[in-house]
């Protein structure tokens, strides 16, 4: 495929500069039909754009009839037509399943689709009478405050955390958390205020898939650290650090997504050691932390906190729609971060923080956990056995939380068997998603929550049967 080179004329947007790049390398016979192109993220990268400008222009070219996008593959170049113009994908079997998919579409078929893949609990799974509870609560006192609020976070929630951390063994004050909408722009923000865009950058692969797109968005560049079912590879992480001198390690240590497995004891030691070796910023990403058992230390815990960098939410355990999160970190980086939560969004919604409050106080929080950790236990024994029975292999085998990670007994090319699945409604999640540049992957990940419906094993079991048959 020849490459291209990307100028923008005077007048053009980066946007107009690809499509008119792009669309000439068709025209000009350089780029055939059938071929197929750079995934979003790829071509992001390979040409230090943003991956919205590249979504943007890909959606253009789709419009335009330049090309066309096959579902589980990814995108070609479409045969022209005279009329100039093709039928842009309008059906959900017709999306391409990529992180452009993920991030855009999968909110919106929420209601059509059975969402083996997604990476939330069903509603019903909450405790919703508690949620109306705190907020009768609040009107009842008057504390329905709607001003914007303490530039930190309320600053009585973080107080209270603050208290929790410690009991876990975490050293750290009130005024040393930072409250965020959510785990996901914890994660943001701490790219943006403590690193810098063009920075190495370590992450698990597979990994979190929306940490990663928001990462190269903005500029970074991901190295992927492989994961066993005890954690990171620890000599991989060792010539990784030695060969790339990377700033920082974003990580998900407790049943992590999407593997749902979790860091050995030893294995934190280990990479604690290397990070301190290497000079190595560790971002600990602890959304379901919660629903582990026992008191597993965290990498915060076992630190200190003076490398580390804490995050959790409360999406897993209280409600997604809450929107509250927070970063627990050294002194020395809050101030940093607080520049930019101020700057990018002011502060963080007060009300919100007060409803968690009110939860947290009324006492039916570790009830609720505790519930939720039963169901997910459940489910996890219940969907392993139904895989295991299909002689599918698991990634480990988790004592809880949301994921589970397999993969059929023949390799397959996973975006395939996800296309098929979309055209029964059922939402799988192919494991290139959850790799740093997209690449291919023989795993899928599983909410076993969403995972005791029939529908899912009759086409996993019509499928294995008809690759078996193959193989005869």
């Amino acid at each position: 495929m020849t490459s291209l080179s990307i100028s923008p004329q005077a007048g053009q947007t980066l946007v107009d500069a690809i499509v008119s790049a792009i669309s000439h390398a068709i025209d000009a016979g350089h780029w055939r039909p059938g071929t197929r192109i750079p995934s979003i993220r790829r071509f992001a990268t390979d040409n230090g754009v943003s991956p919205f400008t590249v979504v943007e222009a890909y959606d253009r070219l789709l419009s335009q009839g330049y090309l066309r996008s096959r579902p589980g593959s990814g995108f070609y170049v479409e045969v022209r037509q005279r009329s100039g113009t093709l039928r842009q994908a309008a059906r959900l079997e017709d999306l391409p399943i990529d992180e452009h998919w993920l991030l855009r579409n999968v909110y919106e078929h929420s209601e059509q689709a059975l969402q083996a893949g997604c990476g939330w609990l069903p509603s019903a799974w909450y405790d919703i009478e508690a949620q109306q509870k705190a907020l009768r609560a609040l009107a009842r006192h008057g504390d329905m405050n709607l001003r914007y609020g303490d530039p930190k976070g309320y600053p009585v929630l973080r107080r209270q955390l603050a208290q929790q951390l410690a009991e876990k063994g975490v050293p750290v004050q009130g005024d040393d958390i930072l409250l965020t909408q959510g785990a996901s722009k914890a994660l943001d923000m701490v790219a943006c205020a403590l690193l810098r865009p063009g920075d190495t950058i370590l992450v698990d692969d597979p990994g979190y898939c929306n940490l990663m797109s928001c990462l190269a968005f903005r500029g970074f560049n991901l190295v992927g650290v492989p994961w066993t079912e005890q954690g990171p590879d620890i000599p991989t992480l060792q010539a990784l650090l030695e060969t790339h001198r990377p700033r920082a390690f974003f990580t998900n240590p407790w049943l992590q997504n999407p593997t749902g497995a979790s860091y050995s004891v030893q294995t934190a030691h280990q990479v604690l050691k290397l990070a301190e070796q290497y000079d190595l910023l560790l971002v600990e990403d602890n959304v379901s932390g919660d629903f582990t058992h026992g008191r597993q230390p965290t990498l915060a815990a076992l630190d200190g906190l003076r490398r580390v960098i804490y995050i959790d939410s409360f999406s897993k355990t209280l409600s997604p729609g809450l929107r509250v999160g927070f970063i627990a970190c050294p002194a020395d980086s809050v101030e940093k971060l607080l520049r930019y939560k101020m700057m990018s969004g002011l502060t963080t919604p007060e009300l919100n923080e007060r409803v968690v409050l009110e939860m947290l106080n009324e006492g039916r929080y570790r009830r609720q956990v505790e519930k939720l950790k039963s169901r997910l236990a459940e489910a996890q024994f219940l969907a392993a056995e139904r895989l295991l029975a299909l002689d599918w292999q698991l990634f480990t085998r988790p004592s809880n939380g949301l994921f589970l990670c397999a993969r059929p007994p023949q390799p397959i090319d996973t975006m395939q068997l996800a296309e098929q699945a979309l055209k029964q409604d059922i939402l799988l999640a192919p494991g290139h998603l959850f790799r740093p540049y997209g690449e291919a992957s023989h795993w899928l990940r599983f909410n076993v929550a969403y995972s005791q419906d029939e529908r899912l094993w009759r086409f996993l079991q019509d499928h294995t049967s008809a690759r078996a048959g193959q193989q005869c």
